[in-house]
């Protein structure tokens, strides 16, 4: 798709028209149906690398990504959200090596080739759409309101928003499917510049 410029991306949004917070809706308003997505190529959230190494993916998605193998991409949102764990986790901790040992399986499987990266005008709205949700669904409190603890927590989820907006602006941008089992911030994001490329699922339950 043709970039945008900068400027016009953000002039895409009136901030004063948004005042109230924005509902949750029921899934029978949501793009739940693989039937009725859009036949683009796949874009996969970090939801669906993390489910189908639990055992959590559902079939239906399993056989949608299976269907369009060749058309599946990866993006560097993803990547980093995945890679960071790698550096985190606690070395001396037993549960460390498999866990990393499953990050870096994921990681293997992204073809460089189909990796796809936000440009400065997904960025950009990215952050726009991220600060509209941060203010109308109240985390946007000043820090002096807040005890550290609570300042910290506020930081971590305005961050968690505007990763996942950033993943949905590159789908837009890219003209991809986003197959994602996020559906608290992506019907949010849908609700602000609704769109047909998504698809939401919840996960499977895991056998006994």
């Amino acid at each position: 798709m043709p970039s945008e410029s900068i400027g016009l991306v953000c002039g895409r949004y009136d901030p004063a028209s948004y005042t109230t917070s924005l509902r949750y809706r029921p899934d029978r308003q949501l793009p739940f149906d693989p039937a009725a997505a859009p036949a683009l190529p796949l874009l996969l959230d970090t939801t669906v690398y993390l489910h189908r190494g639990a055992g959590k993916l559902p079939n239906v998605i399993r056989a949608l990504i299976g269907s369009r193998q060749h058309f599946v991409y990866h993006c560097g949102v993803v990547c980093a959200e995945l890679a960071i764990s790698i550096g985190l986790l606690d070395p001396a901790d037993r549960r460390t090596p498999p866990t990393i040992a499953a990050i870096r399986a994921h990681l293997d499987r992204m073809d460089a080739d189909r990796t796809v990266a936000p440009s400065g005008a997904a960025w950009t709205e990215a952050s726009v759409l991220a600060g509209i949700l941060a203010r109308t669904q109240g985390l946007s409190r000043p820090k002096k309101a807040l005890t550290p603890e609570q300042a910290c927590c506020q930081e971590g989820r305005r961050r968690e928003l505007l990763l996942d907006a950033l993943l949905y602006a590159t789908a837009l941008e890219q003209d991809m499917l986003l197959v994602s089992g996020n559906i608290r911030h992506l019907d949010l994001l849908l609700q602000l510049r609704p769109s047909p490329n998504v698809l939401l699922y919840r996960p499977a339950e895991t056998r006994a």
